[in-house]
C-alpha cells in the first residue's frame, strides 16, 4: 500500500515512530484547522487523542475556524420512508450573476422530524409530536430530551445559547394555536431545558402576567443571547437564555411578524425584519432593530427586484432566510420546493447595491440518491437556511440521555 493510502491512524502512528517528532500541541494545531470529518475520525487513534479533541479548548478552536467557513443549511422530509434528509453547502464569495456550489448529504434522521427555527451554533432542535431533540449534523449525533406532556397542544421549540455562562437551552412553547386558542380550558405553557444541566427536566417559566398569551410562534432565530419569533402582528417575542425572562418587542409599522413573507434574521448583529410586499412580489423591505431598550428600528431599506429578475419573482412568492457573510440576504420561493426536473436555486440580493445574483445548488437529491432512498420524482418542499456551521461538540446532557448515532439510523 503506498504512503498516500495510508488510514490516518498509520499515518500518525509512524509520525510518532520518526526520528523527528512534532510537539503535540503543534500537532493539535494543524488538526484543528482540518475539516469536521477527519477530526472526528482521529478521536478513534487513542485515548489521548479522544480527549482532547472532546476538549473545551479544542473545540472552542474548531468552532472559531468554522465560523469563518459558514456553510448553506438544507433539509426536506420524505413521509413515505419517514425520514428527513440534510445537505449543506459552503457560501461562496463569487460576485457573478450566476454560480453553483455543490452540496453535501451530512446525514438522514429516521423520523418525520420538524424543524421550525434556524440551527444555532451547528445545532437545531426538532419535533414530532410530544419528543423533542437536539442534533448535530456535522458529528451525526442526536440528543434525545425528556418527553413533555402537551395534552392534545401544539409543541413548539427553540434552541437558543448564551455567550455569557456558555450555556445552550432549549425554550419549549405548548399552545393551541390560531382560532382554537380561546376554545380550550388547558392554557398556554414555557418550559426550558437547560442541556449542561444535571437535572434532566423541564423546567415551567412563567411570562409577564400583563401580557395576554399568544396564539402564533413563527420562526426563531438566536441573536446575542436572545431568542426572537414572531407571535402576533407587529409582535416579537424575545427570551432571554441566561436569565430565562420573556419581554416583548413592538415591530416596525405595517410589519406582519407572523406573515408568510416576513421573516427575522441577523443582520449585522442586530435583529432585522425583512418582508415582501404582498401585492407586489418584486419590493422587499427591511427594518433593523437599532435600541432594544427602547425599540427604536431604523428607517425601512427597500430593495426593488432589477427588471432582468421580474418574471422569475413575478411566478413564485419569495422569502428572505437570513443573510450570508458576503452582507447579501439570501432570498428562495416561498414555499421553496426540490424538483427532480430542474435545478434548485438560491438568490442573494444586495441591500446596498440593489443587485442580485443566483446560485446553483448542485447534488442536493439526485437520480442516483432519489433511487437509492426510494424518493421518486415528487416535489419535495425544502427548509433552507444561511450561516450554517459546523461543529464539533456534543452537548453535555447526553449524560444520562438517549444518544442515538448517525450510523444506526442511516
Amino acid at each position: 500500500m503506498e504512503d498516500s493510502q495510508l488510514s490516518p491512524s498509520r499515518n500518525l502512528d509512524q509520525a510518532g515512530n520518526s526520528s523527528t517528532n512534532i510537539p503535540f500541541d503543534l500537532t493539535l494545531e494543524i488538526v484543528s484547522r482540518l475539516p469536521a470529518k477527519p477530526i472526528i475520525r482521529f478521536q478513534a487513534v487513542s485515548k489521548l487523542w479522544f480527549s482532547t479533541i472532546r476538549s473545551k479548548n479544542f473545540t472552542d478552536s474548531f468552532l472559531t475556524r468554522s465560523k469563518t467557513r459558514p456553510r448553506l443549511f438544507f433539509t426536506f422530509k420524505h413521509f413515505d420512508s419517514r425520514k428527513r434528509f440534510i445537505f449543506s453547502a459552503p457560501e461562496r464569495d463569487n460576485n457573478d450573476k450566476s454560480s453553483t456550489v455543490v452540496a453535501r448529504h451530512d446525514m438522514t434522521i429516521s423520523d418525520v422530524a420538524y424543524i421550525r427555527s434556524l440551527p444555532v451554533n451547528g445545532l437545531f432542535c426538532y419535533t414530532r409530536g410530544d419528543s423533542i431533540a437536539v442534533c448535530n449534523p456535522t458529528t451525526r449525533q442526536i440528543v434525545k430530551l425528556p418527553d413533555v406532556e402537551s395534552n392534545g397542544r401544539d409543541v413548539y421549540t427553540r434552541l437558543g445559547y448564551d455567550p455569557v455562562q456558555d450555556q445552550y437551552k432549549v425554550l419549549c412553547v405548548m399552545m393551541f394555536d390560531g382560532h382554537d386558542a380561546n376554545q380550550q380550558d388547558i392554557q398556554q405553557e414555557h418550559f426550558v431545558f437547560t442541556l449542561s444541566s444535571q437535572q434532566k427536566e423541564w423546567r415551567k417559566i412563567d411570562i409577564t402576567k400583563e401580557e395576554d398569551p399568544y396564539r402564533h410562534m413563527k420562526g426563531g432565530i438566536c441573536i446575542d443571547g436572545a431568542i426572537h419569533y414572531g407571535v402576533l402582528y407587529r409582535k416579537i417575542a424575545r427570551f432571554d437564555v441566561r436569565t430565562e425572562k420573556i419581554e416583548f418587542i413592538q415591530g416596525p409599522e405595517d410589519f406582519n411578524a407572523i406573515s408568510c413573507y416576513s421573516t427575522l434574521i441577523n443582520y449585522q448583529g442586530k435583529l432585522a425584519c425583512v418582508a415582501f410586499d404582498p401585492y407586489c412580489n418584486t419590493e422587499m423591505g427591511m427594518y433593523i432593530l437599532q435600541d432594544v431598550e427602547k425599540q427604536e428600528w431604523s428607517s425601512i431599506i427597500t430593495c426593488d427586484v432589477p427588471s432582468e429578475w421580474g418574471d422569475l419573482f413575478e411566478k413564485e412568492r419569495s422569502l428572505c432566510t437570513g443573510k450570508i457573510h458576503t452582507g447579501e440576504v439570501m432570498i428562495v420561493s416561498t414555499p421553496a420546493r426540490l424538483k427532480s426536473y430542474m435545478p434548485f436555486f438560491v438568490n442573494y440580493c444586495d441591500i446596498t447595491r440593489e443587485s442580485i445574483r443566483r446560485c446553483e445548488i448542485d447534488g442536493i437529491a439526485d437520480y442516483e440518491f432519489r433511487r437509492i432512498h426510494g424518493i421518486g420524482k415528487r416535489t419535495r418542499e425544502m427548509l433552507c437556511f444561511p450561516g450554517h456551521i459546523e461543529n464539533i461538540i456534543l452537548p453535555s446532557a447526553t449524560r444520562g440521555f438517549r444518544v442515538v448515532l448517525s450510523f444506526l439510523i442511516e
